[in-house]
């Protein structure tokens, strides 16, 4: 083979590899999961898609549903259900006197002092803990749906470099033969570049299936085949982590809460305080008239202090948790923070570094091509050489996209919903 036809087929095949292809090519394994980019879905659109399909979006419907029932319950004029009560006795078996008594009693349960305000009080804190923790699972599903965007975007890229450098060595492969059939070069270079053909198919293979599963991986949480065309985000401007964190703000209202439950507990006293209004109808004999008569009854508990002291204990102790919980999830953030801001730093510094030597890589294999052709280098040291180049630019082209994948996970962590 002519020199210059041979380098022209080896910096071809090289542009090839450095071309950026979205064609799909058929699979080495017959196992295919297709996602498909929609241009008109956005990645706020995405999140909410997946979080109405989220299994923990039931519990949202179900918390407003409690804080409901609670407000119904503060909106009513009595505290429980009336009673209905109902007393009746006459002669004993054989006597046949014709005497008789009649009660009937309707008991109805009341408020006690400051238990009304104390159960509204409650059903309001209620719902802004639905509220919030609505916004808590909704950052949580877009955290996830972060991490598995960008852990599909790092995949399809190995697997288009993967792609790349099996198309690359199969050239190679084949010209490395004609030179061998022409007497150029021993047939040990055939055997080598065929070795490197095979790693790099073996390779392919594998990022065959790292897309597959990290495809799949999608899928299962968002229940789409379809996913946004632009995934990257603008950093966000918070550096702290303050109250209005969504984690935080909920923890907030869940404290609230536990310390409106503890006052409820607290004004149920002993007991429920019950009025009641009734009637009476006796008569002593079937030739004396009946006597009718009304009643009125007043139920107050007191006492028993020693009976309700373990339930108000019960509930500070979970007010005492969710505060505990606040402490150890601000300190969480705040470690989490601290790493976000310091894998950004880190993988700009390291952007910087890999671009430098994405380009010397390219120029140096620009110049082993010559030397190989030239007989001045042999076969190993060129794929040596190949295959640096390839490392190079396969980190300098993940950096660009761990760059990016860094500033969501930084939004994630300050709170910023996409």
């Amino acid at each position: 083979m002519p020199i210059k036809l041979f380098i022209y087929v080896l910096l071809w095949s090289w542009v090839c590899f450095l071309s950026v292809s979205n064609a799909e090519e058929t699979p080495i394994v017959d196992h295919v999961d297709l996602i498909t980019i929609d241009p008109q879905l956005s990645l706020s659109d995405l999140v909410n898609q997946t979080l109405e399909k989220y299994p923990d979006y039931a519990l949202i419907a179900a918390m407003n549903q409690e804080s409901d029932a609670l407000q119904e319950r503060g909106n009513s004029w009595i505290s429980g259900a009336p009673q209905l009560q109902t007393y009746y006795k006459d002669d004993f078996a054989g006597t046949n006197t014709g005497a008789y008594e009649f009660d009937g009693t309707i008991q109805v349960p009341v408020w006690n002092w400051g238990q009304r305000d104390a159960g509204l009080q409650l059903a309001e804190q209620a719902g802004q803990s639905a509220a919030q923790q609505m916004k808590v699972i909704k950052l949580n599903v877009a955290g996830l749906v972060r991490e598995v965007l960008w852990l599909l975007k790092l995949e399809d890229l190995r697997y288009e470099l993967a792609k790349k450098e099996f198309s690359l060595a199969e050239r190679l492969m084949k010209t490395v033969q004609r030179r061998v059939d022409l007497g150029d070069i021993p047939r040990s270079d055939f055997l080598l570049a065929q070795s490197e053909f095979l790693q790099k198919k073996v390779d392919l293979i594998h990022q065959e299936a790292a897309v597959m599963h990290a495809r799949k991986r999608y899928y299962f949480l968002t229940q789409t085949h379809k996913m946004p065309e632009q995934i990257n985000e603008v950093q966000s401007t918070k550096t702290t982590i303050n109250e209005a964190h969504p984690a935080l703000a909920a923890i907030n209202a869940t404290i609230a809460r536990k310390k409106a439950q503890v006052e409820w507990v607290k004004t149920q006293g002993s007991g429920q305080t019950t009025v009641a209004i009734g009637g009476v109808s006796e008569r002593g004999s079937r030739n004396d008239s009946s006597i009718n008569s009304i009643a009125f009854y007043v139920n107050v508990p007191f006492g028993g202090s020693a009976f309700l002291a373990p339930q108000i204990a019960a509930a500070n102790r979970e007010y005492v948790a969710a505060e505990t919980e606040k402490m150890h999830t601000s300190r969480a953030l705040l470690a989490q923070l601290h790493e976000a801001e310091h894998e950004l730093e880190v993988e700009l510094a390291q952007f910087e570094i890999t671009q430098q030597m994405q380009t010397n890589a390219k120029e140096h294999l620009k110049m082993a091509d010559i030397s190989f052709v030239a007989g001045e280098i042999n076969l190993t040291d060129f794929l040596r050489v190949q295959s640096q180049a390839q490392r190079a630019i396969k980190d300098a082209q993940e950096s660009g996209i761990r760059l990016q994948r860094d500033i969501a996970f930084y939004n994630q962590v300050v709170g910023v919903m996409p």
